[in-house]
This record gives structure tokens, C-alpha cells and sequence, in this order.
């Protein structure tokens, strides 16, 4: 039997605190873009592509960077 402190995690470690940030990010990120350009899916896909970029950025950096 193996402890608990020697299997792997089969998720992505990432926080609730990151994932409930990046998503408010997006959010207002969204409602932004909608408000400046008068275009809903020109602002979901900025958003989408910010949200993209900062999963990237965060993978790449790994989750004890910061």
C-alpha cells in the first residue's frame, strides 16, 4: 500500500485563488471589450484568447514561480 504523499496528482495543480482570478479577468476583460468595440464576439474572443494565454503563461512558468 502507498502512502498518500507518494502518488501523483492526476489534476492540474492549480488554486482556487488562480482559477477564480483569471476567470474575473476574463470576465471584466469581456465586459470591456463589449463596451468599447459595441461587438460581442469580438470581445469573447479576446477574452477567450487572454484566458488561453494566461493558462499558457502559467503552465509554462509552473505553479511555484510565484
Amino acid at each position: 500500500m502507498t502512502t498518500s504523499r507518494n502518488r501523483t496528482t492526476s489534476t492540474p495543480s492549480m488554486d482556487l485563488t488562480s482559477t477564480t482570478i483569471m476567470l474575473a479577468t476574463c470576465v471584466f476583460f469581456l465586459f470591456g471589450l463589449t463596451a468599447l468595440t459595441g461587438s460581442l464576439p469580438a470581445a469573447i474572443l479576446g477574452s477567450v484568447s487572454l484566458g488561453v494565454a494566461m493558462m499558457m503563461t502559467f503552465r509554462m512558468l509552473g505553479p511555484h514561480s510565484f
